[in-house]
């Protein structure tokens, strides 16, 4: 991306930008890649994510770490502006854990460096880092007197040709986790009753993470969703109308809870759509709608690099549930079993719920006509198997569909 002296002087002024890449003398595919991960990290910070995202960047050949693109909450954790960060994040840091897991015998050994030993150890680091392409550890701060705990998950990127390296990094303030963790520490060698206790809040602490994680899922989906017009509803309706198809399709109990909570997100490409092209009350144009279906890629690259089953999964629907059983579909012209499972399940209760509900450019359609629209659209469309089963479970989706949300 090259860009004009206004041009990034707007993008600086709209997100907080104070970074060297996009002012300097780098290559265009780097400042592109850059900036469309600005972007779209900004985007998620707009959605009330407990995710802090950053990026972070270096020179190959060593030097200190300055920072791209951080999110404000990072800033308001450490007391510091954009400015400052890089030196308020080295001289804040109290220390370093790192954890591994062993199998055999099952254990965990907790790696603990201080700051003197982060300031010999730097560099060394940072070639591992490099080399294995991803960081996970916990840092401790000190802030204003008080310990601060971030979990830092991050992909690493090396841009040889530019002689840059770049961090794409969450945090996640983990303060009241830790605590228990080092609370639980002190107290080992202790009456067993009380460890048992600290395991159990311990324990209930990591089920409200999960269940805050599955919040953030459906936050973005519903951002998604709001963009598009929608009440929420039609993902709810979405949502079930898949689990029943993929139940009766024979997913299991936990691949068919992963689907119920990936579909949500399968438009949250729509959050990269302009306004003005989302609600557009008339026909689109040739040019508006290859817009509008670039939302599928726009919605895998938001998901991509994720280890979460139900976020690979959420990727790859988000990416292939416009394609169809002939060929015809987009964005990579899959045909039949080329297509995911899931995404071929979306599809039929995708439209199915498009033609059922009401929109600004139409009245719905009645359920009886809609199911034959379903059955018209075998082996065209849809996958001929999973139509049969759809006609099958006729009585359950009605209920859905007639169902106040």
């Amino acid at each position: 991306m090259n860009m004009t002296e206004n041009t990034l002087a707007h993008f600086c002024k709209r997100y907080r930008y104070t970074g060297q890449v996009l002012a300097g003398a780098y290559s265009p595919e780097l400042k592109k890649s850059l900036s469309q991960a600005i972007v779209h990290l900004e985007g998620l910070g707009k959605i009330g994510s407990p995710i802090i995202p950053y990026i972070a960047a270096w020179r190959a050949e060593g030097g200190h770490i300055w920072y791209e693109y951080t999110g404000p909450r990072l800033h308001r954790l450490l007391g510091t502006k954009t400015a400052a960060l890089s030196d308020a994040v080295r001289t804040n840091i109290i220390t370093r854990y790192l954890y591994k897991t062993h199998k055999n015998p099952p254990s965990v050994d907790r790696i603990i460096r201080d700051r003197q030993q982060l300031d010999r150890m730097r560099d060394a680091l940072r070639r591992r880092a490099e080399r294995g392409g991803a960081v996970e550890a916990v840092y401790e701060f000190d802030v204003n007197g008080k310990p601060l705990w971030l979990k830092d998950l991050a992909r690493i990127e090396s841009h040889e040709r530019d002689g840059i390296v770049l961090s794409y990094g969450s945090l996640i303030n983990v303060t009241k986790e830790m605590r228990l963790e080092e609370r639980l520490f002190e107290l080992q060698g202790e009456l067993s009753f009380h460890k048992d206790n600290l395991e159990l809040l311990v324990a209930e602490r990591t089920k409200d993470l999960r269940q805050a994680q599955l919040d953030v899922v459906r936050r973005l989906a519903q951002a998604a969703a709001c963009r598009d017009g929608d009440t929420g509803s039609h993902i709810k309706r979405l949502s079930r109308y898949c689990a029943i198809l993929g139940r009766s399709a024979g997913l299991s109990k936990k691949a068919n809870w992963i689907l119920f909570h990936a579909v949500p997100m399968h438009d949250i490409g729509k959050l990269g759509i302009d306004d003005s092209i989302l609600r557009k009350p008339g026909p689109l144009s040739f040019q508006e709608f290859e817009v509008i279906k670039s939302h599928c890629q726009v919605g895998a690259e938001l998901l991509q690099e994720s280890s979460s089953s139900l976020l690979q999964v959420a990727r790859s629907i988000a990416l292939t549930h416009h394609e169809r059983w002939d060929g015809s579909g987009y964005p990579q012209g899959l045909a039949r079993l080329q297509i995911p499972l899931a995404s071929r399940i979306t599809s039929i209760c995708d439209v199915f719920d498009a033609l059922t509900s009401e929109r600004p450019y139409k009245p719905a359609w009645r359920f009886e006509d809609a199911v034959h629209e379903v059955k018209r659209l075998k082996n065209i469309y849809f996958d001929p198997k999973l139509v049969d089963l759809f006609e099958k479970n006729i009585p359950k989706i009605k209920r859905v569909c007639q169902s106040p949300l």
